[in-house]
């Protein structure tokens, strides 16, 4: 069997979000999300499916896989890791999301195309399930502790086991306690609303400073939330291992590290409790493993990130289930909830969890003739600034 060619879908999935800045009034996130689809065709008439999604990344990603299609094409499929490493070889330049995210897409696809040549799941593939259902929470706003607790009701009602939400996005400038104090109550009526047995995810996204993220840590820890994620930004590991050192709440970070090597550092100094790295970035179900593999090391476990669509997901939770050190995964609800839109898949969310599907290859059949006409536009670029008009963050 050999690679004959390769198609991209790009479209973009209404968000139905709103959330705007308190400061400057912009919009935080895109009414629309773009998804990118690989489509990689053989001789032997397996056709394989992977996702390279990212924000601001589409017109890259799609452009960069084209120009990889000679690499591909006349290749045997079922040489997965090898074709990937081929790839990345040939190349000077190593890592970074652009090429993690197109690594990430092939590799997605290859392994979906063994899994279908040999009747098998991929997890079977990659050494066979350790769980057959994954830990999943979704989101709400913290825009009011009322809006707080109807947006994570809704998530609770819905089968999840958690909720995460944006904290300290009402500062306006570096040291505003104010929005420590606007989050705290926010999170207080959470775990009042919600019991002691219902998950408490948030996510400061790399923006605040370290001590303000502290400062906050301090005054939820007794709300015990599972983790406080991005406290600081990326790029410095020390002030990551300070704040993971003095803060009450275990600490979450990774979904802008891309390799392995770039988790390595981190892996090294245990410089968090547990990492989210993006299969969709992180060269794909492979590099999702294999960062998995070095964090069990360190006694670290898994909460990857995940903000794509149906074939995301499918890839994430292969890897989960093979995963030992895994924890929990990441995912939008409402997205969720219009999967079946563009694949056919077997999932369900019950009792806190995700299924994890045995059908072959990836698990799920893309509803290729309800792309053809879906509309594509490009995200807007973001104005996340302070009152002062200094850059805010992430």
């Amino acid at each position: 069997m050999k690679i004959t060619g390769l198609r991209t879908y790009k479209f973009s999935v209404p968000t139905g979000q709103q959330s705007r800045d308190p400061a400057t009034g912009q919009l935080l996130c895109s009414t629309s999300k773009p998804w990118l689809f690989l489509r990689v065709e053989t001789d032997g008439g397996i056709i394989g499916w992977g996702e390279g999604t990212g924000e601001w990344l589409t017109e890259s990603v799609e452009a960069t896989l084209h120009a990889w299609s000679e690499l591909l094409v006349g290749r045997d499929p079922l040489q997965v890791a090898a074709i990937c490493d081929d790839i990345q070889d040939r190349l000077p330049w190593k890592g970074g999301p652009i090429f993690g995210t197109a690594i990430s897409a092939i590799n997605q696809a290859l392994y979906d195309i063994a899994g279908r040549a040999w009747g098998v799941p991929v997890h079977t593939i990659l050494g066979g399930a350790r769980r057959d259902r994954v830990r999943v929470y979704g989101h709400t706003s913290l825009d009011t502790p009322e809006a707080a607790v109807e947006g994570a009701l809704a998530v609770r009602d819905a089968g999840f086991a958690g909720v995460k939400a944006n904290p300290l996005e009402t500062r306006v400038w570096s040291r505003d306690h104010q929005a420590v104090t606007q989050s705290t109550e926010c999170v207080a009526a959470l775990r009042a609303a919600l019991g002691e047995d219902f998950d408490i995810l948030l996510d400061a996204h790399g923006s605040p400073t370290p001590e303000l993220s502290l400062e906050f840590a301090q005054a939820i820890a007794e709300f015990r939330p599972l983790f406080l994620e991005e406290p600081v930004r990326v790029g410095s590991v020390e002030a990551l291992v300070e704040v993971s050192g003095k803060s009450p709440v275990p600490i979450a970070t990774g979904e802008k590290l891309f390799h392995l090597r770039d988790f390595l550092p981190l892996i090294e100094a245990r410089a968090c409790a547990y990492l989210q790295p993006d299969v969709c970035h992180a060269f794909g179900i492979s590099g999702l493993v294999d960062i998995g593999r070095a964090a069990s090391h360190a006694q670290m476990q898994m909460a990857p990130h995940n903000a794509g669509g149906p074939l995301s997901l499918a890839a994430t939770l292969t890897a989960n289930a093979v995963t030992p050190n895994f924890l929990i995964q990441e995912l939008v609800e409402d997205w969720f909830r219009r999967f079946g839109e563009y694949v056919e898949h077997d999932w369900r969310i019950e009792e806190g969890h995700i299924n994890v599907s045995d059908a072959p290859g990836l698990g799920v059949t893309v509803k290729e003739q309800q792309l053809e006409s879906l509309p594509y536009e490009p995200m807007p670029y973001r104005q996340y600034r302070h009152e002062d008009g200094s850059w805010k963050g992430w």
